[in-house]
């Protein structure tokens, strides 16, 4: 056995081989060794319709697939899951050049499609009796011929609108230029007095009710009880499209019994209705009647709000994700049974795995990549342990060469002045910001892109009473590149935290102090010159 773990070939090859992202990770089982228990699964784990929202890497897909495999131990459930990213025709529905109508009909077909395959696969396993398999080739015929394009013709006429029921595109030549015209199952009616002509193709239907009639026929014949729809990156969809999907699944999918739907989706952009000018029913979900959007999983993964708890979550992350490759007797030579222990033989000491979690400011997939990068310049530099340096410096190349990277000409900029002027000047890595300013582009960008963190929702300032803001801490990759040069700043403590505990182990980032983040409201004009 060697003396240090970080020396032993095993540990290395364990650590290398973390898969951060769950839909990279092909064996169920897997999953479900290491995944942590947080509170969310058991809010999840019903047949009610859900949003859970969540940023990039906060596990929102280790909960879905965790999810289905649980709901599967139930006799006659089953799961789908759905990543938008992969649908066949992504490169039409995410091409702005063309027209509404024929993009959203295009991911409806691979949703059914979809749908029709994994049904296909339940109905021929070779466990069941092969009950439904009629209904499942009628879903099957239904997407190939109702979807099939049908016959123009030439039509010269006053232009008039009649009730419809079905989703079809109108395309034409007028006086004025080329119409079109998108139905997705609502009703209008008008008449328009001005005579045109144009070609009228219904084509690429869609009929709400006879999706719902054939698909629940086929589930019904198979002895299916539930059926849970798990759809993952929604956000991959234009946001100009989400409505009409949300409509297609409220309407097609949603009336079932035995059909669950949950959402997996980034809330700042999310656009699950669109209000009709009339004030009449909404075009999508109504949130709340239709689908819950009452969970967010960066809300439990916060430091500042539960540090014990939060250090005990990531303590148990990244015990399971490194020891599933790792066989007991290895455990066992190092005399490691639970996370804790696992943590001592890592790291020089607690607060140096402190620093961890905070640098990963409670994203699942940046904590477990920074670990890794630490992990390895601690190995080449021949330390026992991985100490504070290590930790510091991994931060940094994370932030560099993950985060910032990736940031357009205006959002570095954006960046820069909330550096220079939160952490700069005002000696803090946290400010306030009004709710009605929380929802400006640019701080939903640097928000989305894990560079600004969302720390408490509605804080109440005495000193501006009637006032509500969000409190938003910059990442801490943006301090630590800050360290060692002429504007380190010196940094400040929560007022409830003690100073001589808070220095332990000499914190390379400090935390902040709600004294300060009063003298630190940010306005959004600041962004105006960009």
């Amino acid at each position: 056995m060697s003396d240090s773990m970080l020396e032993d070939p095993r540990m290395v090859r364990a650590v290398s081989s973390i898969v951060s992202r769950s839909e990279r990770q092909a064996d169920p089982e897997v999953l479900r060794e290491t995944y942590v228990e947080t509170g969310v699964l058991p809010q999840v784990a019903n047949f009610g319709h859900q949003v859970l929202y969540g940023r990039r890497g906060t596990g929102k897909t280790h909960v879905l697939q965790v999810l289905g495999a649980e709901m599967e131990e139930s006799e006659n459930v089953f799961h789908i899951y759905l990543d938008i990213r992969l649908l066949g025709s992504a490169h039409m529905f995410t091409d702005p050049t063309q027209p509404l109508a024929p993009r959203c009909i295009a991911l409806f077909k691979d949703l059914l499609a979809l749908l029709q395959g994994r049904l296909l696969d339940i109905a021929t396993d070779p466990n069941r009796d092969g009950s439904g398999m009629e209904e499942v080739s009628e879903l099957a015929r239904y997407i190939t011929e109702k979807t099939a394009e049908v016959a123009s013709r030439d039509v010269k006429t006053t232009r008039q609108k009649e009730n419809v029921s079905q989703a079809g595109l109108r395309v034409g030549v007028s006086g004025t230029g080329p119409t079109a015209d998108l139905t997705l199952g609502s009703t209008a009616r008008g008449t328009n007095t001005d005579e045109v002509s144009y070609t009228e193709a219904l084509r690429e239907t869609i009929v709400y009710s006879e999706v719902y009639q054939v698909l629940d026929a086929a589930l019904e014949a198979m002895g299916v009880e539930h059926l849970v729809l798990l759809i993952d990156e929604w956000t991959s969809i234009p946001t100009d499209l989400q409505p009409f999907i949300a409509e297609f699944l409220k309407r097609s999918v949603l009336p079932s019994h035995r059909i669950t739907v949950k959402i997996g989706s980034l809330e700042y952009r999310s656009r699950f209705s669109l209000p009709q000018p009339d004030g009449g029913n909404v075009v999508g979900f109504e949130l709340g009647p239709d689908i819950t959007a009452n969970l967010d999983l960066d809300d439990y993964y916060v430091y500042e709000r539960n540090p014990d708890r939060v250090e005990e979550i990531f303590a148990a992350v990244l015990f399971k994700h490194v020891t599933s490759g790792l066989d007991q007797a290895f455990l066992d030579e190092y005399g490691i049974r639970e996370a804790t222990a696992f943590r001592s033989r890592v790291f020089t000491e607690r607060a140096t795995f402190v620093e961890l979690v905070r640098a990963g400011e409670g994203v699942v997939r940046d904590f477990l990549g920074i670990f890794g990068s630490a992990f390895f310049r601690a190995n080449r530099s021949g330390r026992k342990k991985i100490d504070l340096r290590s930790v510091e410096d991994a931060a940094r190349d994370w932030y560099e060469t993950d985060k910032s990277a990736s940031l357009s000409d205006a959002q570095h900029a954006a960046l820069r002045l909330l550096i220079d002027d939160v952490i700069g000047s005002r000696q803090t890595k946290m400010f306030m910001l009004s709710r009605e300013q929380s929802g400006h582009p640019m701080i939903l960008s640097l928000f989305d892109l894990r560079l600004l963190h969302l720390i408490e929702r509605g804080y109440s300032d005495k000193e501006n009473p009637g006032l509500r803001y969000n409190i938003y801490a910059l990442d801490y990759g943006t301090y630590v590149e800050l360290k060692r040069t002429k504007v380190e700043p010196d940094g400040v403590l929560f007022e409830d935290v003690d100073v001589a505990e808070a220095r332990l182990g000499e914190r390379m980032v400090p935390l902040a102090d709600k004294r300060s983040i009063r003298r630190v409201i940010l306005q959004t004009t600041i962004f105006d010159d960009l």
